[in-house]
């Protein structure tokens, strides 16, 4: 298992989908369902077909597992039905993953992405304790103007909290594992490609396969999934996500981010992005923007709040449902397909 590690808009599907292009790698659009479902299942060490049963109905309430993936229930059941008299709750997780494997054949890793696996890489290393993480970084002006942008952000100090706090978990987690993760800086990926993928590789230990350099869609994500709204709105995102690979998007906020979202940006990340990743990032002295410092005070403990409070909503199912019919309740049509969970 691999795991894709980093804050949105920093590539995190992009890189999931390069590696969609190798012939030995499963890696189908993301479903948190191996986290969600943990506190349920995890515990399981002998399978019953009963268990087996309520586990392949219990991804099929999860909405993104159901209407994006929507693989065949029953061949489902019987694949599951066949391992379980040797299988704990990660091998359980690895026969979901592989029905989106289409034709893929020798298939030797599995790998998923959800910018959230930040906080929840300790349950991911109990599922699955031989785990690989790849971490991507992209510069965060470029990462919080595109968040801005795409998302309609309108919280940029919470936003750029984000970007400070998922990277610098992920940093405290490599010194304690370095062998169990590579990092990826956006940039290079971007301008060179095929180094920075032989390099993974070399970590993954897999062969290069020139296909990696191709931003090509995902196959969860194709015209052949069935025609639910959901569905097709994770399409139309999975276009905009599979466009081929530019520099343009480097650098982009010099066109258009606000004098206030570039002050906040670089007061909350410049000293950590320039230490830790040599992005060259200085607090620009002749933008006269004032942020007020209680104002920073809150969007720290906003993005602290928050990161606890999905800390503590994914350790219980029950909360985790009723956290997802508030958010529908509250945003209906405007909820992102991808905060289905």
């Amino acid at each position: 298992m691999v795991f894709i590690l980093g804050k949105e808009r920093s590539g995190t599907s992009l890189l999931q989908n390069m590696l969609n292009a190798h012939p030995t790698i499963v890696a189908p659009s993301e479903s948190k369902f191996a986290v969600l479902f943990y506190p349920k299942f995890g515990h399981v060490k002998k399978w019953s077909e009963q268990d087996v049963l309520r586990f392949a109905d219990a991804l099929y309430t999860e909405p993104l597992f159901a209407h994006v993936w929507h693989p065949d229930k029953k061949k489902l059941i019987d694949e599951l039905l066949a391992v379980k008299d040797n299988a704990d709750y990660g091998i359980m997780c690895k026969v979901a993953y592989l029905q989106m494997k289409n034709d893929k054949i020798n298939v030797q890793l599995i790998s998923d992405k959800n910018p959230h696996y930040v906080l929840f890489t300790d349950t991911l290393l109990r599922i699955f304790p031989a785990a690989k993480f790849i971490h991507i970084v992209r510069e965060p002006r470029d990462n919080i103007y595109s968040h801005i942008t795409s998302f309609k952000g309108k919280n940029t100090i919470f936003t750029a909290y984000q970007w400070l706090g998922f990277n610098s978990i992920v940093e405290e987690n490599k010194r304690k594992m370095p062998q169990a993760y590579f990092t990826v800086i956006y940039e290079d990926l971007v301008n060179n490609t095929e180094s920075v993928m032989r390099n993974l590789c070399g970590f993954l230990k897999i062969e290069y396969n020139p296909e990696m350099k191709e931003n090509k869609p995902l196959s969860s994500i194709s015209n052949e999934f069935v025609k639910t709204e959901m569905a097709e709105r994770a399409a139309a995102i999975n276009d905009q996500l599979t466009k081929p690979l530019t520099s343009d998007n480097i650098g982009k906020w010099k066109n258009g981010m606000s004098a206030y979202d570039r002050k906040v940006t670089e007061i909350v990340t410049a000293d950590f992005a320039r230490k830790l990743y040599n992005y060259e990032i200085e607090i620009d002295i002749t933008n006269k923007v004032s942020v007020p410092a209680i104002k920073l005070l809150y969007g720290r403990y906003l993005y602290n709040t928050w990161a606890a409070f999905t800390r503590f909503r994914f350790r219980y199912l029950a909360i985790n449902r009723a956290y997802l019919k508030y958010k529908k309740a509250v945003k209906g049509d405007k909820l992102p397909y991808w905060e289905y969970y």
